[in-house]
């Protein structure tokens, strides 16, 4: 038995179908070419040539047929491709492979790449919100034209913060900017930056091809920094982030005071891994934080381990990783008189990568250190005083309840 094209899309809700249909193409090739091309995909960032929907290609089976009939693929392969993408997961290699092809020598593949990763982020974005859709009025679809008119007529949040964070380029050109990078590089700083959010495409698939139980909707904060765009674009940057419930509010300087010992009331004795999430004031209102697993005093010294990583969320998303040439993840102190009181990441005593000292007012950043990955947390300044600043919890009831004062009264999260 075949399967037709348009009996693909039509297991998919309008604002999918566009972005679903290449995918479609993907599938239909043979099981082992698929196979060996993805894995070589998945671990050589490799570049991409156009390649058309309605062709065929090495490997493609693609049933031939005459010009008006519509193109359809056997369903065991395409059964055959969803298993894959089900077990293993998607990637952005296979998504950007999907609109972009393979072939790395066309010189405007780089250009084609960057529209893609629109493309394949949108996926992404309504895969993790299936109770979504965008708002009245709007064309259940993408426009043809280039990757930032994808938006055109849609709701701009929370889509349009997803797309511009994650789409721009460090030194802020827009994707459409001329010396757009290579198809490699865009490859590269997708898998580098956010790694897991391919991870949502494989549940909408098989929800709407094999009939499987809706998946939840990517959880939101009641946050007044994070966005529902913003969280979901920040649980994609490590796996702990992506694979966890719902995050627990373990401080906010708008519920609790600006103070350090309300600070310590809501983080101390964590056991797990909490986010600090930080806006700056002024205009641009820059987002940027620290991933961290260490919520005790620690004095003078150093702790947490190597699950500890930096990050700027907007208006450009870059990850700062540990490199493990230094232990000096993360420093937590209120008691010790001889040493700066406040939280801090990287670093040394007295000049950390992130410091937020004890009145909780400004924060202070350096471009680099032994502990993370090099790359400035502030665009142009290496200071800035805070507007808003909040500490999720996202190991769950256990690591709340670690915490005395919390396991009376229960989550205090979303």
């Amino acid at each position: 038995p075949a399967i037709s094209l348009p009996a693909f899309l039509d297991r998919f809700p309008a604002h999918l179908r566009p972005l679903v249909q290449p995918l479609f193409f993907r599938l239909s090739r043979e099981p082992e070419s698929r196979f060996t091309r993805w894995r070589r995909n998945a671990n050589i960032l490799g570049g991409a040539t156009s390649t058309s929907p309605s062709g065929t290609s090495q490997g493609s089976i693609i049933a031939q047929m005459e010009s008006d009939e519509e193109p359809c693929a056997p369903l065991q392969h395409l059964v055959a491709g969803l298993s894959v993408f089900i077990r293993g997961g998607v990637s952005w290699p296979v998504l950007l492979e999907a609109w972009v092809g393979e072939d790395g020598s066309d010189p405007c593949a780089g250009a084609r790449a960057e529209a893609a990763a629109e493309l394949a982020a949108t996926l992404c974005f309504w895969c993790a919100h299936p109770s979504l859709c965008p708002g009245p009025g709007v064309p259940g679809g993408v426009t043809p034209s280039a990757a930032a008119s994808v938006l055109a007529g849609w709701e701009p949040d929370p889509l349009e913060a997803v797309l511009s964070a994650l789409c721009r380029s460090p030194d802020n050109r827009s994707p459409s900017s001329e010396g757009a990078g290579t198809s490699a590089e865009v490859t590269e700083r997708l898998m580098d930056t956010v790694p897991f959010l391919p991870l949502s495409v494989g549940p909408r698939l098989s929800q709407a091809l094999f009939d499987a139980p809706p998946s939840p909707d990517c959880h939101g904060l009641q946050s007044r920094i994070l966005d529902r765009g913003l969280a979901f674009l920040l649980r994609g940057i490590g796996k702990s982030l992506w694979s966890s419930g719902p995050w627990d509010l373990l401080y906010s300087d708008w519920r609790d005071g600006r103070s350090f010992s309300a600070f310590l009331q809501g983080v101390l004795h964590y056991k797990g891994v909490a986010v600090v999430v930080l806006r700056a004031a002024g205009d641009n209102g820059e987002i940027l934080g620290a991933v961290s697993d260490l919520w005790e005093e620690s004095g003078a010294s150093f702790g947490g381990t190597s699950e500890c990583q930096l990050f700027s969320l907007w208006p450009t998303l870059r990850t700062f990783r540990s490199m493990g040439k230094s232990k000096h993840y993360a420093y937590l102190n209120s008691q010790s008189k001889r040493a700066p009181r406040g939280v801090g990441f990287g670093g040394e005593r007295g000049a950390y990568r992130l410091w937020i000292p004890a009145d909780l007012n400004v924060c202070e950043v350096l471009q680099s250190d032994a502990a993370f990955e090099s790359g400035p947390l502030l665009r142009h300044s290496s200071s800035c005083s805070i507007s808003r600043l909040e500490v999720w919890g996202i190991s769950g009831p256990a690591a709340l309840a670690a915490q005395p004062h919390r396991a009376r009264t229960g989550s205090a999260g979303e």
